[in-house]
């Protein structure tokens, strides 16, 4: 899957950057902080050009970024592939987007700053089924494979930059 040794040392960086603490809500489990990644201009540059690479020849319409933690990765990718940006801003009573400013056919893409479990993203997923596009894709900077978010998300294919186990 890694097509060189550049390429995997690049990717062992990247986790490596990742901070985990515990998590104060649930006791034995951790959170993962990816701010390291955007801070260090090299770690960040190489996330967004293997996102830029992977969406350069791909249609897409729209990108929507999975809350504020995600428009640092989400804006650099709309502005390469030249397409709109939104925010699905999560709130207690689910991710709110108005879904009227999706046009009918409209392919997006999901862009998060994490996937770990994958409850807070399946949420985001309802959401823009109920829109008129076409979700596909979810994007994320880093995958905590353990978790096995991806599976939760499952039939909608994901894409992450970086895996830690």
């Amino acid at each position: 899957m890694l097509r060189s040794a550049a390429l995997r040392s690049s990717r062992d960086r990247l986790a490596a950057a990742v901070k985990t603490i515990p998590n104060a809500r649930r006791a034995g489990e951790a959170t993962y902080l990816t701010d390291g990644i955007y801070r260090d201009g090299q770690l960040f540059r190489f996330a967004c050009s293997d996102l830029n690479e992977r969406y350069a020849r791909r249609r897409i319409d729209l990108v929507v970024a999975y809350d504020s933690t995600s428009l640092p990765l989400a804006s650099p990718l709309a502005y390469h592939v030249a397409t709109g940006l939104a925010v699905l801003q999560p709130s207690a009573r689910g991710p709110l987007l108005d879904l009227n400013s999706i046009p009918a056919g409209c392919r997006t893409l999901l862009v998060a700053d994490l996937l770990d479990r994958g409850t807070q993203l399946a949420s985001a997923v309802a959401v823009l089924r109920k829109s008129q596009g076409e979700l596909i894709e979810i994007v994320t900077l880093l995958e905590v494979v353990a978790s096995e978010g991806a599976k939760t998300l499952s039939p909608v294919p994901t894409y992450s930059v970086c895996k830690i186990t």
